[in-house]
């Protein structure tokens, strides 16, 4: 696994041997900078996970060296450091993205707390975005293509289904060891994803489920309810023209405004 990259910048020479040093044995990538406008130099060349940021540097402060810093990587890290604290200073700070603001003199301790929360930060937003992108990937496919392919069914097929073989709802009903659907004894051709999302929806028959919890069940993504939204919307609209007798007018899949969808009993 590569080295986390953490640049740190402050225009007094022994406070930054001072902290490279400290951090030296976290297995950190160390680069610094005596002044504002070096560090923003580095930024041509280098993409840092994490920057710490004196906020009082002779030539360029540090919330212009952070805004510079999200300018080029908005996932970066910011920490700011200073020795002149005010609330007006940090408010200022944490507006303009810095995810910490530290007072010197600086405990070592709360410093590499502080690395490691906001390293863990981004780890966790990046992972989202990935999810996020593949989610629109796959929705995009399922537009363009109807049939979800390789990896996809794959991810389709390690979702989550409950135990139960057979599941009636209605006059639906599921078998889900043979993998078939009938309505009114009527045998109904799905692709897994639909398959599994009726599944989910029968299951839970008359309770409003999030899109978010379907995205998690059907595919085993955590997306935000924003981006799960439109993704299980294309879903249900190729259920329904396969499921209702008029998708225009359904009676099993139905939507319940702002919260999400349910199954009708």
């Amino acid at each position: 696994m590569k080295s986390p990259k953490i640049l740190i910048v402050d225009d007094e020479q022994n406070i930054l041997r001072y902290l490279s040093d400290a951090l030296d044995d976290e297995g950190y990538e160390i680069s610094t900078k005596a002044s504002g406008t070096e560090a923003v130099s580095s930024l041509e060349d280098a993409v840092y996970d994490l920057v710490l940021v004196d906020l009082k540097l002779r030539d360029i402060d540090g919330l212009e060296v952070m805004r510079e810093v999200k300018k080029r990587s908005p996932d970066t890290v910011v920490i700011m450091l200073t020795g002149h604290g005010s609330l007006d200073s940090a408010m200022e700070a944490i507006r303009t993205g810095a995810s910490d603001y530290l007072l010197k003199p600086i405990k070592i301790q709360a410093l590499k707390d502080s690395l490691k929360e906001g390293l863990k930060k981004r780890e966790e937003t990046l992972n989202q975005k990935r999810l996020a992108e593949q989610a629109r990937q796959f929705a995009r496919s399922v537009i363009e293509g109807g049939e979800i392919q390789s990896a996809a069914i794959a991810e389709v097929k390690s979702a989550k289904i409950e135990d139960e073989e057979i599941i009636k709802v209605s006059d639906v009903v599921v078998d889900i060891r043979k993998h078939e659907v009938r309505r009114d004894d009527e045998m109904l051709s799905l692709t897994p994803t639909e398959f599994n999302l009726l599944v989910t929806l029968m299951n839970n028959a008359g309770r409003v489920l999030s899109c978010k919890y379907l995205v998690k069940q059907v595919h085993n993504y955590d997306l935000s309810e924003f981006d799960s939204r439109s993704m299980i919307r294309v879903h249900i609209k190729h259920l329904r023209h396969k499921i209702e007798r008029d998708p225009n007018n359904p009676e099993y899949i139905l939507n319940v405004r702002g919260l999400g969808y349910k199954f009708g009993t």
